[in-house]
């Protein structure tokens, strides 16, 4: 237990993933006194693709990772392969570098903690309460442990675990599996495998490692009762490219996450800001998922830095902020949603017709890539 915990702080963080440690960061260094709530604990493994787009590189800079030495791969080459058989391959606009999330994660929270951000690891916000008159919130974790805030940003990812998770109705679920192998493929480049129903993508990460991660529907994997080996022998492995990865040495995984789809989030929790998946869900496909949190932490420091310094109040920044969700947010998951589908084509001719286009369109494939990849975050 951290020797200098209070009980009042300017900002309370709910989770300390890559939005939530990004914004105490930035927040601690404009004099705010900030305590992260995590209820899991640092080194951890994460299902994620580890792929950063290169629109993160600055901000990553700025916010103290010290890239250069880590020795990260720089990736600019995209090949793209269909279970039916073809092919395609192009040179990214943009590109983007492979770090893990084993890594990443552990240096921004020792970053925040050099900042002076206090991390609670291993304790779960299980009540809050905003008191409008007091301009104060007031948050309980699991083990009763009691702390108030003048403001709380909510980035406890993707599913809020202050609210009952209602089954989601017409959005199809999924299940993500990542592992860490050995492999051959040449380090600045990226592969994305379809199979029937879903899709994996491969690219290096540091010390040598490769992440291969991939998205199924929960309903398959059910089909093979949980079996994830039945599930990669029988669906993946029609993909004689994959086939050939998931036959690699593996050296960390499988790491399981399961259940989710991809959507804006609900905007309206208890006056919380929501930052990172908190807010919305983008397909791993574009490999903006990571960026995407980055982002939400550098748009919201504008209205934090306002809030605290009196130009504007908790109504403001909130309407702000659910705007910038609404709009470029959803445009964004959007697109990578539409990308996505082009994947999961299920009839054999359309799926053929799309890689054939692929094959002999030039930059059609680049213009697909990008889609999905925003300006840099300066």
């Amino acid at each position: 237990m951290p020797e200098n915990l209070s009980s009042h702080w300017d900002l309370i963080i709910i989770g300390g993933g890559l939005a939530g440690l990004s914004s105490a960061i930035l927040s601690s260094r404009q004099g705010l006194k900030v305590l992260v709530i995590e209820k899991g604990s640092y080194p951890r493994h994460k299902v994620c693709g580890e792929f950063i787009s290169m629109e993160s590189y600055c901000f990553l800079l700025k916010l103290g990772l010290p890239i250069p030495d880590l020795n990260l791969p720089i990736i600019n080459q995209f090949t793209l392969t269909s279970y039916l058989g073809p092919t395609a391959s192009c040179t990214l606009k943009k590109g983007g570098f492979g770090i893990s999330r084993y890594l990443l994660d552990q240096l921004l929270m020792q970053i925040a903690q050099a900042n002076g951000v206090v991390v609670l690891q291993q304790q779960k916000v299980v009540e809050i309460h905003h008191n409008p008159d007091l301009k104060r919130y007031e948050l309980t974790t699991h083990k009763q442990m009691v702390f108030s805030a003048t403001l709380v940003i909510g980035a406890f990812g993707r599913m809020n675990p202050l609210l009952p998770q209602p089954k989601p109705r017409r959005l199809t679920s999924f299940v993500g599996i990542k592992y860490h192998i050995e492999s051959d493929l040449k380090p600045d480049t990226i592969e994305i495998h379809s199979f029937k129903n879903g899709y994996c993508g491969i690219s290096r990460i540091e010390d040598h490692k490769y992440c291969i991660c991939y998205l199924a529907r929960a309903e398959d994997l059910k089909k093979y009762q949980g079996d994830i080996s039945r599930l990669e022998s029988q669906v993946l492995m029609q993909n004689r490219f994959l086939m050939k990865r998931l036959n690699h040495r593996i050296l960390e995984g499988p790491i399981v996450t399961s259940q989710f789809h991809f959507s804006i989030q609900d905007l309206t929790y208890n006056q919380v800001l929501l930052s990172g998946d908190a807010a919305g869900f983008i397909p791993p496909l574009t490999g903006n998922g990571m960026s995407l949190a980055f982002r939400s932490a550098h748009q919201l420091q504008p209205l934090i830095r306002g809030f605290f310094d009196g130009s504007m109040n908790l109504e403001t920044i909130i309407i702000k902020q659910n705007k910038y969700i609404s709009t470029y947010l959803s445009s964004r998951i959007q697109k990578g949603i539409f990308l996505q589908k082009l994947l999961f084509v299920e009839n054999p001719i359309l799926s053929n017709a799309l890689m054939y286009g692929l094959t002999i369109v030039p930059g059609l494939m680049n213009i697909l890539a990008n889609q999905a990849i925003g300006d840099d975050i300066v």
